[in-house]
């Protein structure tokens, strides 16, 4: 087994540097910029992607933004403004297709759209790079790869293997956690920490008149908000059902959020409203509290944009360590967690949570947005 393993490693390493010693007759352009979200069951990566992209676009309008994605929600980037290639995700492309075939077909895609767009800054967001995009950072070696790796992985991940993986990038932006020491010193002088990255401004919320009117729902009574993903790592109707239920026996009226990627979308019959809308935080100022995931974003938007909230970790998720971030949240503003969902537990979060908001607890206003900073490291 030993000499199995030594053997397929071999073979993996032979793969991603072969052919890096043949000359390109091509050369990058510096002003083009190729973002390569990794998304396949959420929107994490593209939507902090995009952030970046969009800030870049202000400070340099001449830039020319390229993007390629995994992600299948190509037209919420196309809304943007941007052109964007799509790289189907191994998991949609069923069981016929092993790791080897489908890291050959990334690295062609990757390959294609260096040569077509020229590209001097390569982008790369997601938990670690493939051997499709190694190989291409071994061939194409005069653009400047910079790598957005968020933090607060799990701990079972391997920190040497993560390590050696920084090293093949010339620049690592990190962005923070809220609750986490914005400055903390870096082990790598290539990893550079930014403020918490987000998509959405206060100045760009709807008012609360404006959502309620939108959703034609009442605005004399509580409303609340749901979100618990996409849906396509786990399934989440039963638990969304029963937190709907639980909030509707309780007297509010409830919103469901739907993600525009959901692959198998399951409608909330006993919710007043659904939404599915892209991003859907500018209607956060017309509830009174929200149930979210712990991801990254859901996370980093409930505390900059002042949204009381009770988070609903995801356990399921390969390397995002969503309990301590929803824990640090916790301790920064109104917000409870509910790491194991039950009926008691989560009636006894709604009644922390309810003297929090009375007592006019609010998160900390933060006027950066790491997003800025991380343009302006990826622009050098």
């Amino acid at each position: 087994m030993f000499i199995k393993h030594q053997i397929m490693r071999f073979l993996r390493w032979g793969w991603v540097v072969s052919y890096a010693w043949i000359p390109v007759l091509w050369r990058p352009q510096s002003g083009t910029y190729l973002f390569l979200p990794i998304n396949g069951a959420g929107l994490g990566h593209v939507s902090r992607a995009l952030a970046v992209a969009k800030a870049l676009r202000k400070q340099q309008p001449e830039a020319r933004i390229v993007f390629l994605t995994t992600s299948i929600a190509v037209h919420l980037v196309y809304r943007e403004g941007f052109v964007c290639h799509h790289v189907p995700p191994a998991a949609l492309l069923g069981a016929g297709v092993g790791t080897v075939s489908w890291n050959r077909l990334f690295y062609r895609c990757v390959s294609d759209a260096l040569t077509t767009h020229r590209p001097g800054t390569l982008v790369f967001d997601g938990s670690a790079p493939y051997l499709g995009l190694q190989r291409a950072i071994r061939r194409y070696r005069s653009l400047r790869y910079v790598w957005i790796k968020r933090g607060l992985y799990k701990a079972s991940i391997d920190q040497r293997l993560m390590n050696k993986n920084v090293a093949m990038f010339d620049a690592v932006i990190a962005p923070s956690e809220f609750g986490v020491p914005a400055l903390q010193r870096q082990p790598d002088e290539r990893i550079s920490m930014v403020a918490p990255i987000i998509g959405m401004d206060r100045q760009d919320l709807l008012s609360p008149s404006e959502v309620c009117a939108r959703l034609r729902i009442d605005p004399g009574r509580p409303r609340v908000y749901v979100q618990l993903g996409a849906g396509n790592i786990n399934g989440i109707a039963g638990v969304q059902a029963h937190v709907v239920r639980i909030l509707r026996q309780q007297g509010y009226q409830v919103v469901v959020g739907q993600s525009p990627i959901a692959l198998k979308p399951e409608s909330s019959d006993e919710a007043d409203r659904e939404i599915v809308d892209y991003p859907n935080s500018r209607y956060f100022a017309g509830f009174d509290f929200a149930v979210l995931a712990a991801g990254y974003n859901s996370v980093c938007e409930a505390i900059s944009l002042n949204l009381p909230a009770i988070f609903l970790p995801n356990q399921a998720t390969q390397a995002d360590d969503q309990t301590l971030r929803a824990t640090l949240a916790s301790e920064m503003g109104p917000c409870e967690v509910v790491a194991e969902f039950s009926e008691a537990v989560f009636l006894g979060a709604i009644s922390k949570l309810l003297p929090r908001i009375k007592s006019g607890e609010t998160f900390p206003l933060h006027e950066s947005n790491g997003a800025n900073e991380a343009a302006k490291l990826v622009s050098n």
